[in-house]
């Protein structure tokens, strides 16, 4: 579902007094050469004070060098925590009631141009690499590229959770590539590195040498893979060509104010991000600009920088050209920040505010201010000890806040998602949410904190491997908060993981009680069922899910899957050939249609569907398994062990590959390596699933070893 949003005069005259609305008129330079290129840099979850040169203990000395000789903004502040919202600000120059992206998860439809779209128009190629799901292309950002590279693979198995992103070293190399077969052309190249995103886990050495400050060791390793950007433009004699801007989409919380991570609060750590601009030929040398600056101000600036000009009536955000060139002071002016995904996501409260020369008002159940001079810690509430300055700050923002835009903020509905989307944005922290209710008084999230903690600690331990731990705190996030949809889910897929598919499938049976029936509880209930043998109330459940939300690929992957049990091959590809409408990039889609036409034995088009996967995602073991048994056949024995083979390079637990170079070794008359696969074969199968099959092998086992002495 699309957020609306009307442009009313009343509205952006309200925002041209709060935000001072910036204009640019139609390009003065239309007609001259292009001067220089253009390199955005976006490292995901960068707090301002952890860089080296803002102050920081992680070492940075690529940062630290391009500010020394370009141009600092040590003042420079997010609109939102979050990645996608934030990155849509950074991209049109606007804020988020305006562009529309209040979450992750929602998608950027409103006609703001981007900066691609603009530099494309202008003549520039343009790519973009990004390291992680919250920028996958299906969210809208892609327009303007011509190349929009978020291929970092899938892990979506039909009952995993987690999520996959792009060490930088991957998006550096990939990037670097580009650049030497697009040297010789004018071009825009965003990167998004995401390493310092949680969970911190830096490669080596940067995991030994930071040790208990990890979250720093990914900033350094991240700084380092940058420097190797630079060394390749450099290279390639593009540096003194190209204007070189790196900043950040949010920081982090690290345990201020009780938030373990971000996207909840919008105190500095982490609203506060670097801003750092650099090309010697076009920018002064070690200029330091404390100036309050907004993420929204780097479009407008980077445009005038190139002498491209762009006439938008919605962009919020002001050049700095003249700041940076001729010293010119800022006018006065508000940053609005605002932090309501936990609006959609948990039902609480939505935190709105404003910051202002050194003030910063939160609007909230519990109103904020704070004196940032005085206590940039945030520790010291003058909510009520500086009635002029709250009541001027509140004012400004109710001003706002009354338009029409602000008031859809407590009608609107999330956006239907995909079940793929849904769970990657989970596994970062990022709850999916439902409906909306208008006038509903809503918890402020400083009190609800201690939920949001619970749950991602419990994440954290699962996806560790540490699963009674994880059990034990999901049982208390769900005494503490019993309608919490998502703790269902989350603690039955624990549970799965236990091998408590039982427990695992009484537990969302108990949500369903409880009314809790989300789409994406039927499905996940329906997937459980599934496994258990339970087909037809699996197919019905499935079918409710897509009912309930038609966007949702992933439930249309798993009703694909029952109707292939139940033997009806027609309704299977009519089910995955919709997930993959949905999702054109959805790996296991394709593979399961691989499987269809196998049994089918539509040749030809299995070898395609199952080839698409292993393009997708070549780490899909599952897509070469079935890969071999098309080629076995069609007689094409060498190419079917092959194929095998691979998957269990990729998966040394893949019990269909191994099941299936037992047999047709077996066949050939190779007993012994016949029996090494075999016996390999009853070690990873699982009971439950294998059970007849397991029974066959061991009787075939038995004989092997009898006649092999």
């Amino acid at each position: 579902m699309k957020l609306a949003i009307k442009f009313l005069k009343t509205f952006l005259a309200v925002i041209i007094s709060v935000l001072s609305f910036f204009f640019l008129g139609q390009s003065l330079f239309s007609g001259q050469a292009k001067k220089f290129n253009l390199l955005l840099v976006t490292i995901d979850t960068l707090r301002a004070d952890h860089v080296g040169i803002y102050g920081g203990q992680a070492e940075t000395p690529v940062l630290d060098k391009l500010a020394r000789r370009g141009v600092m903004f040590t003042r420079t502040y997010t609109h939102v925590p979050l990645t996608l919202p934030s990155h849509c600000s950074l991209l049109t120059g606007t804020i988020p009631p305006v562009h529309g992206v209040r979450d992750n998860g929602f998608r950027f439809t409103r006609p703001n141009k981007t900066l691609a779209e603009i530099l494309k128009n202008n003549g520039y190629v343009t790519a973009a690499f990004v390291g992680a799901f919250p920028l996958d292309s299906r969210f809208g950002l892609d327009k303007g590229f011509d190349l929009y590279d978020d291929n970092y693979g899938s892990r979506n198995l039909q009952r995993d959770l987690s999520f996959v992103e792009r060490k930088a070293e991957e998006v550096t190399r990939r990037a670097s590539t580009w650049l030497e077969s697009n040297k010789d052309k004018h071009f825009f190249l965003w990167l998004h590195y995401f390493d310092p995103h949680a969970p911190y886990e830096p490669p080596p050495p940067f995991d030994h040498n930071y040790r208990g400050r990890e979250y720093q060791g990914e900033i350094a390793y991240t700084d380092k893979m940058l420097g190797e950007l630079l060394s390749k433009l450099d290279s390639l004699g593009l540096t003194e060509k190209t204007l070189i801007i790196v900043t950040s989409d949010h920081g982090e919380a690290l345990g201020e104010h009780q938030e373990k991570t971000h996207g909840i609060f919008i105190y500095d750590s982490t609203m506060r991000v670097p801003l750092i601009l650099f090309n010697q030929k076009l920018l002064p040398s070690g200029r330091v600009i404390t100036d309050l600056t907004g993420l929204s101000d780097v479009f407008p600036t980077a445009l005038d920088l190139l002498n491209i000009g762009v006439s938008n009536k919605e962009i919020q955000g002001r050049s700095l050209k003249a700041t940076i060139l001729k010293k010119k002071k800022l006018d006065a002016r508000d940053i609005y920040i605002e932090s309501v995904g936990a609006m959609f996501d948990r039902n609480w409260a939505p935190l709105q505010g404003l910051i202002s020369k050194k003030w910063k008002y939160i609007e909230a159940p519990q109103p904020e201010l704070y004196d940032l001079e005085k206590d940039p810690q945030e520790l010291n509430n003058l909510y009520e000890k500086e009635p002029g300055m709250t009541g001027q700050l509140r004012k400004k923002l109710s001003d706002l806040m009354s338009s029409e835009d602000f008031q859809l903020l407590a009608k609107v509905e999330r956006p239907p998602m995909d079940r793929e989307t849904d769970e990657k944005l989970r596994s970062l922290g990022y709850i999916a949410g439902g409906k909306i209710k208008v006038n509903e008084n809503r918890p402020d999230p400083k009190t609800m904190i201690e939920i949001d903690n619970l749950f991602n600690e419990a994440i954290i331990l699962s996806e560790s491997g540490r699963l009674e731990e994880a059990e034990s705190i999901y049982k208390t996030l769900l005494e503490k908060q019993p309608n919490l949809a998502i703790g269902y889910e989350y603690a039955a897929y624990n549970l799965y993981k236990m091998g408590n598919l039982t427990e695992a499938i009484s537990l969302l049976r108990q949500a369903l009680s409880l009314n809790l029936a989300t789409a994406s509880i039927k499905a996940r209930l329906g997937l459980y069922l599934q496994e258990a043998g339970e087909i037809q109330e699996s197919i019905d459940l499935l079918r409710a899910a897509v009912e309930d939300d038609p966007n949702y690929a992933e439930a249309y992957n798993y009703l694909g899957v029952s109707y292939f049990k139940a033997g009806d091959l027609g309704q299977a590809e009519v089910a995955f050939k919709k997930a993959l409408e949905l999702d054109t990039d959805y790996a296991m889609a394709y593979n399961n249609l691989g499987n269809v036409h196998l049994a089918q034995r539509r040749f030809s088009e299995a070898i395609a569907a199952f080839n698409k996967s292993i393009f997708i995602d070549p780490q899909l073991p599952a897509a070469y398994n079935g890969l071999g048994v098309t080629y076995y056949n069609q007689g094409e024995v060498s190419s079917a062990w092959t194929c095998w083979k691979k998957a269990l390079d990729l998966d040394p637990k893949q019990a269909d590959a191994a099941y299936n170079l037992g047999r047709t070794l077996l066949k050939s008359g190779n007993k012994e390596e016949a029996l090494k696969y075999l016996e390999l074969f009853l070690e990873i199968a699982p009971e439950q699933k294998y059970n007849q099959d397991i029974k066959q092998v061991r009787s075939v086992v038995e004989r092997l070893k009898q006649e092999i002495r």
